[in-house]
C-alpha cells in the first residue's frame, strides 16, 4: 500500500472500495481501493489496507461493485463557454447525426422561423460538410445563402460549423452588417463571393472574415454568459473531465461570434469560483488583440493592460497561457500547407504579412515576444508549413533562455512531420491533438489532400515515437467532449462512416491514449505533480465508469458510460443509482 506518511490514524472523508483503480502512475499499476482527506489522496491499496483510514462515524464509503476507476480526465484543449452556447436552447443543433444533409438544416430552421419573431436572430452549430449529403463528396459545395435565404427572409441567422472556422450567414444578415459586394475584402480570413457576380455567398471563413458579421450579432448577455458555463460545466461532469483548458478567452475573443470568447468570461469564472459552483478546474489561455492576437503590436498592448484575477487558488482557475492563430484548417482550405491541395492552393497563415517569409517571421516574433514575458504558448497550426514556423519559434525561443521549462505546444498539429516532432520533444514541448476529429473527417479528408497525405493526418505513432509529450482533447464545441470515443479513435483510426482505418501505421495503444487523456495533459498545466494520476497526495479527481476498459473490445469503448464524477473529494455527478 502507498500512504501518506503524515497520516497516523484513521482520517478519510471518503474511501473508494471493491473496485478496479487504474492509478495511471509510472508503472501502470492498479488497486482496489483508495482513500480521501478533504481534497487530496491519502491512501492508495487493497481494500483491507484500506481499512485502516475507514471509520464507521466519519468517512462515507462508496462501494463500486467491481467498477473502473480513472484519474479525473484532462480536456487539454476545448473552449468552455462557447460550447454551453452551441447547446440547446441557446442554440440549434446542426450536428451530425441531427442534421444529415442541407436540407435537414432548412427543416430546422424552418421550424425554428415559426417559432421566433420575425427580425430575431437565429443560432446554430454544428454543421459538417464531411457528413452534410450534397458535400460530402463534392469539396466545392457548401451550405450558402441561396440554400436558406427563402425560409428565413425575415430573420437574420448566423451558423457556425462544427469547427467555428466558417460561419454561414442569410442574405438579411448580412444586410444587417452592411455587408455587400462593394464591401472590401477582409485583411484575413476569407470573404466567398460567387465568381460571375461578386455578390457575397453567405459563407465567411477565419476570424477576419467572419468579423463583418459577427459585429451585427447580438451579444450574449451577461446572463446568457453565465449559463453557457453552467450548461457547459454540466456536460464535462457527466463525461467525467475534472480538469479543462479553455483555450481562447480575453480581448480577443470579443470579435468571435457573439462574444463566446469575450474577456467577461475571466470574471465570470472567478465568480463561479469564489461561489462554489465551478465544478471543474479551468485553466484558460488567454486570447489577445483583434482577430485572435495577430499582429504582435495586439499582443504587446493587451499584455501590458489586461488584468487577470490575483485572489483564485490557481489549483482551480490559472492563467498560465496565450493562444496565437497561425492558419485555419484543411477542410476549408485555409491550413498553411507547403505542397498544394488536391484543389489547388496551399492555404495561407492569418498572420499579417506581404509575404509569407514576412508571415513566418511575424509568427515567430511573437512567439519570442510571449516566451519573454513568462507564458506558455499554445499555437493553433493544422498545415505543416504553419507547423514548421511554429516548432522554429518555439525552438528559438527556448534556446535564447535555455533552463526555462514553458513547454509550449501546437494544437492539433494535424501533419506535423516526424522531424518537427522531434524537434519539439528536444525542447521539452508538446501538442494537443484531437483524434475524434480524425475519424470524423478521414473519409473527406483525401479529396482535400490526397490519399497519402490523409493517412498521415493526425500522426499520433509518430509524435509518441518522437518523445513528444501528446495531449487528447475534443476541442468542442468542435466534437462533444466524450473522451471514450476519443480512445476508441486513437486506437482504432476508423472513419466515422466507412470504417476505413486512415493510416493504421498511426494508431497507439489504450495505455497511451489512456495517458494523453489524463496525466499529460497535467504535464501540459505544468501540474503533474498534484493531478492526472491516482497517487496519495495528488487531487482527488476521480472518473468512475461502469466498463473495464482495458477488456472490452475497442469498438466498444466508445459507448461506456461515465456513472460518477468526483472533484476535489467531492462528488459532482453521480449515476450510480
Amino acid at each position: 500500500m502507498k500512504r501518506d506518511a503524515d497520516v497516523t490514524e484513521i482520517t478519510s472523508d471518503l474511501a473508494l472500495i471493491n473496485g478496479k483503480i487504474v492509478t495511471v502512475d509510472s508503472n501502470f499499476n492498479f488497486a482496489e481501493a483508495v482513500a480521501i482527506k478533504d481534497d487530496k489522496i491519502i491512501a492508495v491499496g487493497s481494500n483491507e489496507e484500506i481499512k485502516e483510514f475507514i471509520s464507521s462515524h466519519d468517512t462515507e464509503v462508496l462501494d463500486l461493485k467491481g467498477k473502473a476507476v480513472l484519474p479525473g480526465i484532462n480536456e487539454a484543449h476545448m473552449h468552455g463557454p462557447f460550447f454551453g452556447a452551441t447547446r440547446p436552447p441557446l442554440a440549434l443543433d446542426l450536428t451530425y447525426p441531427t442534421i444529415k444533409s442541407i436540407q435537414d438544416m432548412v427543416a430546422v430552421l424552418r421550424q425554428k422561423v415559426s417559432e421566433v419573431a420575425p427580425g430575431e436572430w437565429i443560432k446554430g452549430f454544428g454543421w459538417d460538410l464531411g457528413t452534410l449529403e450534397e458535400c460530402k463528396n463534392d469539396p466545392t459545395r457548401l451550405p450558402r445563402k441561396t440554400d436558406i435565404d427563402s425560409v428565413s427572409p425575415n430573420n437574420p441567422l448566423v451558423f457556425t460549423d462544427f469547427s467555428g472556422h466558417t460561419i454561414l450567414t442569410n442574405t438579411k444578415a448580412m444586410e444587417l452588417a452592411g455587408v455587400s459586394k462593394d464591401t472590401a475584402d477582409p485583411e484575413t480570413g476569407e470573404f466567398e463571393r460567387d465568381p460571375s457576380t461578386g455578390e457575397p455567398t453567405g459563407i465567411f471563413k477565419e476570424l477576419g472574415a467572419q468579423a463583418l458579421i459577427s459585429g451585427a450579432v447580438p451579444l450574449l448577455t451577461r446572463e446568457e454568459k453565465k449559463q453557457a458555463l453552467i450548461t457547459a460545466l454540466d456536460h464535462l461532469n457527466r463525461n467525467g473531465i475534472t480538469s479543462f483548458t479553455d483555450a481562447a478567452i480575453g480581448p480577443g475573443g470579443e470579435a468571435y461570434v457573439y462574444g463566446v470568447m469575450s474577456a467577461e468570461f475571466i470574471d465570470i469564472y472567478r465568480e463561479m469560483l469564489k461561489e462554489g459552483s465551478l465544478t471543474a478546474r479551468v485553466n484558460i489561455l488567454l486570447l489577445l488583440g483583434k482577430y485572435g492576437g495577430l499582429t504582435l503590436d495586439d499582443l504587446k498592448s493587451n499584455i501590458e493592460t489586461l488584468k487577470l484575477p490575483d485572489d483564485v487558488d490557481q489549483e482551480w482557475l490559472s492563467f498560465p497561457g496565450i493562444k496565437i492563430f497561425a492558419d485555419g484548417i484543411p477542410p476549408t482550405l485555409t491550413a498553411w500547407m507547403n505542397e498544394d491541395f488536391e484543389l489547388g492552393g496551399h492555404g495561407s497563415s492569418v498572420i499579417p504579412g506581404k509575404t509569407e517569409d514576412e508571415q513566418r517571421d511575424n509568427l515567430i516574433e511573437m512567439i519570442r515576444y510571449v516566451h519573454s514575458k513568462g507564458y506558455q504558448v499554445g499555437v493553433h497550426a493544422t498545415g505543416d508549413r504553419a507547423i514548421d514556423a511554429t516548432v522554429d519559434g518555439f525552438v528559438k525561443s527556448c534556446n535564447e533562455t535555455p533552463g526555462k521549462d514553458p513547454r509550449h505546444y501546437i494544437i492539433h498539429g494535424d501533419f506535423i512531420s516526424p522531424e518537427k516532432a522531434k524537434a519539439l520533444a528536444e525542447i521539452n514541448c508538446g501538442i494537443a491533438m484531437q483524434p475524434f476529429i480524425g475519424v470524423m473527417i478521414s473519409d473527406y479528408t483525401p479529396a482535400i489532400v490526397g490519399e497519402e497525405r490523409a493517412a498521415y493526418e493526425w500522426p499520433t505513432r509518430t509524435v509518441l515515437d518522437a518523445g513528444v509529450n501528446l495531449t487528447s482533447s475534443s476541442d468542442a464545441p468542435v466534437t462533444y467532449p466524450n473522451w471514450r470515443l476519443g480512445i476508441q479513435a486513437a486506437v482504432l483510426r476508423e472513419g466515422l462512416g466507412s470504417g476505413k482505418v486512415s493510416g493504421p501505421e498511426e494508431c497507439i495503444n489504450l495505455e497511451e491514449a489512456i495517458r494523453s487523456y489524463t496525466i499529460n495533459g497535467a504535464w501540459q498545466d505544468h501540474m503533474e505533480d498534484i493531478k492526472g494520476s491516482i497517487e496519495v497526495g495528488k487531487l482527488a479527481d476521480f472518473c468512475v465508469i461502469d466498463k473495464d476498459i482495458l477488456e472490452i473490445d475497442p469498438h466498444q469503448i466508445g459507448d461506456i458510460s461515465v456513472i460518477m464524477t468526483i472533484v476535489g473529494g467531492k462528488i459532482v455527478f453521480n449515476d450510480i443509482g
